[in-house]
């Protein structure tokens, strides 16, 4: 077996080619990420602006790939090496070590004190391996991989961070029960929705309500203004503007909520989400089944005043419009407290688990 960074075009095909094989044999996930992957490799995204980032993949003698990955390295998350959208066959564990030997070998180069896996770059990319619920279909926005994924990484002995996602349905009625709390929160907040045409200004609210309410998350780092006006604009090609909505207190942004459907719901699984998924969007006028909600910021002088219920409660009026009555929430970390309360008071039932591994080097 031999490790190849890649470098040349060729070798960026080889890499795009094991990925699609292997969700063509695994038809149970679709691949969240080939979009920005492709974006890398073109040049035509920020994502690389603040990192170093090292494609390799591991071939054995007859020159097939039997697993891969992206290395990321940040000045912004000094103490890792990210092991980022790992990608492997089964039966593979002397491959698999073989990769991960390398990584840290990459990472002891940068000064780096641990190696993760499950961290795409950046929280806001992707984080967690599936734990469970293989042969569900993975929702937009968080990955799908084989159950032998894990096995891997369990017999080196990583380290587990847990994550959960949690479902809802009529969660209409469950709010309801914090309507005193809600009233409240309306009277003293307005809400307002991303305008189009305002991108630049949202975009930059969107960033600085980020790195302020998440330097205490784990993994998080803070984002620039370019890279959440790219992933915005990406965004809008799918979404309403509505799916991103602020709070604000006297003219002062102080938290935010985005969601969105369930995109996944327009991708065959074993596919890649992508142009005809836009396209799909666009023309057939698909009426979803189930919303996600993504991510919600608050400051944190205001996150025992009930806001984050008056944040639901505005995405509750924008899906009843389109009769979406299912919901998921995203990967929430087992150790965050706050969030994991909230999603308790008002979903069903806790739904996937996530797990992110780390080694010290």
């Amino acid at each position: 077996m031999q490790e190849i960074v890649v470098k040349t075009r060729e070798e960026q095909k080889q890499f795009i080619k094991f990925r699609k094989k292997i969700y063509k044999s695994n038809s149970s996930f679709v691949d969240n990420n080939l979009f920005t992957i492709k974006q890398l490799f073109s040049n035509k995204t920020c994502f690389a602006d603040d990192k170093e980032v090292i494609p390799i993949y591991i071939e054995d003698d007859n020159f097939n790939i039997k697993c891969e990955c992206i290395v990321v390295y940040t000045k912004k998350l000094p103490e890792y090496i990210q092991l980022c959208f790992f990608e492997s066959e089964d039966n593979s564990s002397i491959a698999v070590k073989m990769l991960v030997d390398k990584v840290i070998q990459i990472g002891k180069k940068y000064g780096c004190t641990k190696l993760v896996i499950g961290l795409n770059g950046h929280v806001n990319y992707g984080l967690g391996l599936l734990n469970s619920h293989f042969d569900i279909k993975n929702s937009f926005g968080v990955s799908g991989n084989p159950s032998y994924y894990n096995k891997y990484f369990k017999e080196l002995k990583f380290d587990e961070v847990l994550l959960n996602t949690y479902t809802w349905s009529g969660v209409e009625s469950k709010v309801n029960r914090f309507s005193a709390i809600i009233s409240k929160i309306n009277r003293a907040y307005s809400f307002k929705i991303l305008e189009k045409d305002k991108l630049e200004y949202y975009s930059k609210i969107y960033t600085d309500l980020n790195n302020k309410c998440f330097p205490g998350h784990r993994y998080y780092y803070n984002r620039t203004y370019k890279e959440d006006k790219e992933m915005l604009k990406e965004m809008l090609l799918f979404v309403k503007p509505e799916s991103l909505i602020f709070a604000f207190k006297d003219d002062e942004p102080v938290a935010f909520i985005l969601w969105y459907p369930d995109f996944n719901e327009l991708v065959l699984q074993g596919e890649a989400f992508g142009i005809k998924t836009y396209f799909k969007n666009l023309f057939f006028n698909r009426k979803f089944e189930k919303a996600k909600i993504v991510e919600i910021g608050i400051l944190e002088d205001y996150r025992k005043s009930g806001l984050a219920f008056g944040l639901i409660n505005q995405v509750v009026l924008k899906i009843n419009k389109y009769g979406i009555k299912k919901g998921e929430s995203s990967w929430i970390l087992e150790e965050n407290v706050d969030s994991n309360s909230i999603c308790k008071a008002i979903c069903d039932d806790l739904y996937k688990e996530y797990v992110v591994y780390e080694k010290d080097i």
